[in-house]
């Protein structure tokens, strides 16, 4: 009995600690977006298909399908971005954040990973 105790013990410090590790992870600054996103090419996949998005230090964002492509413009709101396709498959306004996953590996607020190419 005192076995199964110390093993329910464990099981609930364990479940606990668990929220712990993942909100350890970190939304990047505006000011780590500005160092480790604008300017660079952002390669992903979505839905089966490679993606590759650029958002341009001139506040333009293009992004390009194997067979489509994208343009439009971005603006940082609070520690993310929005951006405004007027172009592409997916025309509208989108806000993300990111949060840094190690090495050139990235995921925004909308669960998309990416690499980074430096």
């Amino acid at each position: 009995m005192s076995s199964i105790r110390t093993l329910l013990v464990v099981i609930a410090l364990f479940s606990n600690a668990m929220p712990a590790l993942s909100a350890s992870t970190d939304t990047l600054t505006k000011e780590q977006i500005a160092q480790q996103i604008i300017g660079k090419t952002l390669n992903a996949r979505r839905m089966g298909l490679s993606v590759r998005i650029f958002y341009n230090s001139n506040g333009t964002v293009t992004m390009k399908f194997p067979l489509m492509s994208g343009a439009g413009t971005w603006a940082y709101q609070g520690d993310g971005l929005c951006m405004t396709l007027t172009s592409g498959p997916k025309r509208g306004k989108t806000c993300v954040t990111f949060e840094y996953l190690g090495g050139t590996r990235y995921r925004n607020s909308q669960g998309i990973e990416f690499d980074v190419a430096r």
